[in-house]
Order: C-alpha cells, then sequence, then structure tokens
C-alpha cells in the first residue's frame, strides 16, 4: 500500500514538473520569436495581417525616419468594446508597419488624458476628438506622422466605417511623409467635378466629388479651361472627363501631349446621367461626349449611341409600382452595373487587386483593326451582355420592359481600357490653322492678346515613345452616388465607399505617372461580398415576375380594346348602363386582374421563403452545428476512454 501511494506521489510530481517545464518552455519560445521572428500566418479571408506588396515597397523605399504617434484614449475602448477591439486591430498592423520598415518607422503610443499633455499634443496635430459623456468628456482615436524634415500627415480619427481601408490610410500617410513630391495631375471637364457652381449663389458652399477630394490628398490637382490650346509644363497626367465638342487646338494640344510621352485618362460616354440631370433641369443640351479623331489614331474606338446592358451585373433599383401605392418593387436595371471581380483585369496593376467597380449606362470600347497599338481591357461586363441603344436609356427608361426583353449576345463588352505601344499623330498635316479674328468692334475694348499659334515646323507626327492611355466608356462612375455615400461622423464628413471607383483613378494615376508603390493596397477589403446564392434566387424571382407583368399588360390593352368596341355604339349617350355583356366583360377583366397580382404576389412569397430557408440553415451551421460537432467528438472520446478504461481493469484482475 505505502508502495503504491510513493509511486503515485512521484508520478504527480513529474506531471507537475512536465507541466511547468512545457509552461516555461512555451513563455520562452513566445518571447524569442517576438524578438528575433517576424514571420507570420495569416488565415483570415481578407488576410488582414499581410502587408501588400505595396506598403513593402513603400517602407523599403524610405530614406529617412519617420515617426508615428498613435493617440488612443483607453476610455473610448472601456466605453464601447467595438473601438478596442479596432484599436487592437490598428495597433498590431503598426507593428507590423515597424517591423518591416527595419528601423525607418517608430512607433510611439499616448493615451490622451483629460488636460494631459499628450491631450494639448493631439489637438496640436489636428486630431478629431469624439465626446464621450454628457459633460463633453473628449476621447481620442487618431495617428499622426512626422518625418525629420517637420512634414506632418495626420488621420484624425480611425473611423470603425473605414476599418477595411486601414491598410490604404496608413500607407499614404507613411507614403506622403516619405515621398513629399507630389504628381501633377491636370484635369478639364464641363461636368460639375469640383462641386455645383449653383451652391455658391445660393449660400452654400460647393463639395467636389469625392474622387476628385480624394485625388487632392496624394496628387497635385490643377484644373484646365475646357478649351485649353497648350498642357502646362510639368503636367505628369492628364484627366479628361466627358469632353464635348473640343476644338481642334485642345485636340492637337492632347495629341501633342500624348506623343511626346504625356499620360492620359479619358473618361467617354455614350450617356451621361449627371449631365442629363442638369440638362433635364435647365432644358436640354446633349448628353454624349467622344474622342473619335484621337481615338482612332490610339487604336480605340467607342460605339456611338450604344449602352451596355449586363443581366448578371445588373445593380439593383427600386421602381415605382405603377398602382399609386406608396413604395415600388425592387428590379435589376441591366444599364446600371455592378461589376464584379470577375469582370475586372487582374494581370494589369491598374486593376490587379480592385474587387468591385460599379457604372451607369456605360459605353462599349473596341480595338480598331490594323491599329499598332495594343488594346488591353481593363473593365468588362460578365458574357451575359447585350448591346442597348442609348434611346433606350433617356428620360424614364421602362426597367420592366427592358429587363423583359433582354437577350443575352454570350460576349464580354469592353467598358475601359489600355491603350499602348506606337502611334500616329491625328494631325498628320501638322497644326490646325487658327480661326480668323472676328471683325474690329470700334465700341468694344482693346482686344486681348491672341495666343501664339503652334508651330507648324515643330510637331511630333507619331510618338517619341510607346504611348500610354487609359480609356473609360462611362463619366458616371465618378458620380459620388453611384459608389460612396458621405456620412456625419461628429461633424466630420467621411466617405464611405462601396466600390472601388476612386481606387480605379488613383491607380490609374499613379501607374501612367510611375509609381506603383500604393496600387496593391488601395483595394484590400474595400470590395462587397455578394451572397452569390441569393441574388440568383432574386433574378429568378424578378424574371418571373417581369413576365408575369408583361402579360398582365397585354390583358390590359386586350381588355380595354375589347370593351371599346362593346360600347363604341353607345358613345352617344355616356349615361346608358353597361349591357350583361359588358360587365361580364368588366368583371373577367377584374377577376384576371386580381388573379395575375395574387400570382406576383406568390412569386414574393416563394422569395422571400426560399431566401429565409437559407438564412436558417446558415445560421444553424454558423452558431449551433460546430458546437454539435464539438460535443459529439467529446462524446465519442469520452465513450472510448471510458471503454479502454474497462478493458484496463478487467485485465486487472
Amino acid at each position: 500500500m505505502f508502495g503504491r501511494r510513493a509511486r503515485a506521489d512521484t508520478r504527480r510530481t513529474r506531471s507537475l514538473i512536465a507541466l511547468v517545464c512545457i509552461a516555461l518552455m512555451l513563455v520562452a519560445v513566445n518571447v524569442i520569436a517576438g524578438r528575433f521572428l517576424t514571420a507570420r500566418l495569416d488565415l483570415t479571408a481578407e488576410r488582414l495581417y499581410t502587408l501588400s506588396n505595396g506598403t513593402l515597397q513603400t517602407l523599403a523605399h524610405i530614406d529617412e525616419p519617420i515617426t508615428l504617434r498613435l493617440y488612443y484614449s483607453a476610455k473610448l475602448g472601456e466605453s464601447v468594446p467595438s473601438f478596442g477591439t479596432y484599436a487592437q486591430r490598428v495597433r498590431e498592423m503598426l507593428d507590423q508597419y515597424v517591423a518591416a520598415s527595419h528601423g525607418k518607422v517608430r512607433l510611439e503610443t499616448f493615451d490622451p488624458l483629460p488636460f494631459s499633455d499628450a491631450e494639448d499634443r493631439a489637438v496640436a496635430f489636428g486630431l478629431q476628438g469624439a465626446p464621450l459623456n454628457a459633460q463633453g468628456e473628449q476621447v481620442y482615436f487618431g495617428l499622426a506622422g512626422t518625418n525629420s524634415t517637420d512634414d506632418q500627415q495626420v488621420i484624425a480619427f480611425f473611423a470603425p466605417e473605414r476599418e477595411r481601408f486601414l491598410e490604404y490610410d496608413l500607407t499614404k500617410l507613411v507614403h506622403a511623409l516619405a515621398f513629399p513630391k507630389r504628381i501633377v495631375v491636370g484635369y478639364a471637364s464641363d461636368l460639375p467635378l469640383n462641386g455645383d457652381p449653383m451652391a455658391a449663389l445660393q449660400g452654400r458652399s460647393p463639395r467636389p466629388m469625392a474622387f476628385l477630394d480624394q485625388l487632392r490628398q496624394l496628387d497635385d490637382v490643377e484644373a484646365l479651361p475646357p478649351d485649353f490650346a497648350a498642357i502646362p509644363a510639368g503636367t505628369d497626367v492628364l484627366l479628361l472627363v466627358h469632353p464635348q465638342n473640343l476644338p481642334e487646338k485642345t485636340l492637337f494640344a492632347i495629341d501633342q501631349f500624348v506623343l511626346a510621352g504625356g499620360k492620359a485618362i479619358v473618361f467617354v460616354d455614350p450617356f451621361s446621367e449627371l449631365q442629363a440631370r442638369g440638362a433635364h433641369q435647365s432644358g436640354g443640351g446633349a448628353s454624349n461626349s467622344d474622342l473619335a479623331p484621337l481615338f482612332k489614331a490610339w487604336g480605340v474606338r467607342m460605339l456611338p449611341d450604344t449602352v451596355a446592358a449586363d443581366r448578371s451585373d445588373a445593380r439593383r433599383v427600386v421602381v415605382p409600382n405603377g398602382s399609386g401605392n406608396a413604395g415600388g418593387q425592387a428590379m435589376d436595371y441591366i444599364a446600371w452595373l455592378n461589376l464584379k471581380a470577375g469582370d475586372l483585369n487582374h494581370d494589369d496593376v491598374i486593376t490587379a487587386d480592385l474587387k468591385q467597380i460599379t457604372m451607369a449606362t456605360a459605353g462599349i470600347l473596341e480595338p480598331v483593326a490594323g491599329a499598332a497599338t495594343k488594346f488591353e481591357p481593363l473593365v468588362t461586363t460578365s458574357p451575359d451582355a447585350m448591346k442597348l441603344p442609348a434611346e433606350k436609356v433617356a428620360g424614364l427608361p421602362d426597367v420592366a420592359s427592358l429587363l423583359t426583353h433582354f437577350k443575352s449576345d454570350n460576349t464580354r463588352y469592353t467598358l475601359a481600357a489600355r491603350i499602348t505601344g506606337p502611334a500616329e499623330s491625328a494631325f498628320p498635316d501638322g497644326p490646325p490653322k487658327p480661326a480668323a479674328p472676328a471683325a474690329p468692334n470700334a465700341a468694344a475694348e482693346k482686344p486681348k492678346e491672341a495666343a501664339a499659334a503652334p508651330d507648324a515646323t515643330k510637331y511630333l507626327k507619331k510618338s517619341v515613345q510607346p504611348i500610354n492611355v487609359v480609356v473609360v466608356a462611362d463619366s458616371d462612375m465618378l458620380d459620388d452616388r453611384f459608389w460612396a455615400q458621405t456620412e456625419n461622423f461628429f461633424g466630420k464628413q467621411i466617405v464611405v465607399p462601396s466600390a472601388n471607383n476612386a481606387d480605379f483613378v488613383a491607380n490609374a494615376v499613379e501607374v501612367l505617372a510611375g509609381g506603383a508603390d500604393l496600387v496593391g493596397l488601395r483595394s484590400r477589403g474595400s470590395s462587397a461580398r455578394p451572397f452569390v446564392v441569393v441574388q440568383h434566387i432574386q433574378q429568378a424571382a424578378d424574371d418571373q415576375y417581369a413576365a408575369q407583368q408583361d402579360a398582365l399588360q397585354q390583358k390590359l390593352k386586350q381588355a380595354q380594346a375589347k370593351l371599346h368596341d362593346l360600347t363604341a355604339g353607345d358613345q352617344n349617350n355616356s349615361n346608358a348602363p353597361l349591357s350583361p355583356e359588358q360587365a361580364r366583360t368588366v368583371d373577367q377583366f377584374r377577376a384576371d386582374v386580381l388573379s395575375i397580382r395574387r400570382e406576383l404576389r406568390g412569386v414574393q412569397a416563394a422569395l422571400q421563403g426560399d431566401i429565409q430557408r437559407l438564412k436558417t440553415m446558415l445560421e444553424f451551421c454558423d452558431i449551433a452545428l460546430v458546437p454539435v460537432i464539438v460535443a459529439a467528438v467529446a462524446l465519442v472520446a469520452a465513450a472510448l476512454r471510458r471503454r479502454r478504461w474497462r478493458r484496463r481493469r478487467v485485465t486487472s484482475a
């Protein structure tokens, strides 16, 4: 008996010593790994903890030390746990920046308590305070960065709504401190990109489009007059948005700029929703744009008066039901497109990491036969697409009819393309002759000095190097309402993107200008992750709904025609009662309408039922299935262990 107890005590002692040794080994391994090893295994679906190549390149090219100061109020995380979780995410990401910079980036963390020096420094940097309670106590969650020449960049407040764009915001800050020279972008457009011009007249502050506002955060953006005769020296990228009826002097300036090695991004449109809306208010005006003479020389063309329609990528909109009741029917508008990752060219650095781009009534681009340039599609429709006359989308389009009569061409149509290679001038005979001066007017003031005409002996007939141009057959993708929402965050306006439209423009600017460091990180986490199964269920229901709606309208026309024939002889007596045959026709028509409406409600009910069943199944798999599996495994393991224990007991007996 005594020997058994001694052996048991010895086993317990050995077990305790082994546990202590294992614990010490785990602590030692973690300390050594944290100090000397930087490799990490990122198993998250969005690879949230893996720095992109663009970030790594930015950090590798830092020539001077950068100091990042994170100001985070601990009380914010205590009061709102979601902020505490997000703060941990931000700190872990910043630690990755420090580790990957090899000493070029230094991180300092502060808790800006009320009336402390840290709070004063946070306010001095321009960080945004948020009220914590009714007493007005301010909390902070922002980042301030400085370099050796006292340049400053800040993230005023880490809004949770922009968590998907955390790496972009951080690297943009570091990039601005590491590379102070900014790209110069010259843009020209007749659209109100810089804000509604009527706003100032109405006492409101004009707000520029979000893509232009974001572009200005990294680049020097300068406006050019729509009829410019020359492009300012030092312009890295020329941005043309919806160019209409450009004079020949402007076309020639663009032609020579591109042939001389200048980079251009051109947004044309067969039907501009933004301009059409303004034209409707002001009373007319064409809503299409093109650069046909230059496009032909560059080896690309946009199909005239043609819009790309896509069934698979159609955007869901609410269509009035026409019954006079409030609300409407959610349907897919085949001319407004949510273009997903499969529609983007992942072999080109401009669109390599983009996930979603939205367009509205976009045109179709095609290469010119025999052109020497290379036509590389960047954005295309899905194969489930067709060509649609632009007149079908003007005014108030019939969404249901377009959906009903959709017929796929089984072809991907190009909506945006990159044009590279050797090109000839669109002006083979030299610069255009200047317009004849107007007759002098004695009552007019002294005329302004005329601009110098281009030297006819000094112009390029072909490109000095391969041209590099991006052409997009849609200008509405730049309109905020199609890709972003502006929200008020404690008095500060923040832009919450729902698609990568602004990222596309910024990527194109930086790639064409020669810097690709930020391209790989702009779109990380920015894609919407649509529920494809639910979309298929909704599309199937929409198809059935649209078909039945069309059938209802046909029955309505037939019944009205028959009723008109029956009552044609009684037009002189408007008060005459309906005949029995007429009454039966009206009753039958009403019965048909009620029957079809019941069928439509049944379709919608079936749609909701399918989605609800799918939701219930997923909730079970997400919430209950794993615990059930773990419990089952535990029960099986316990049963096997009990069986082995019984066998040992029987054997020892």
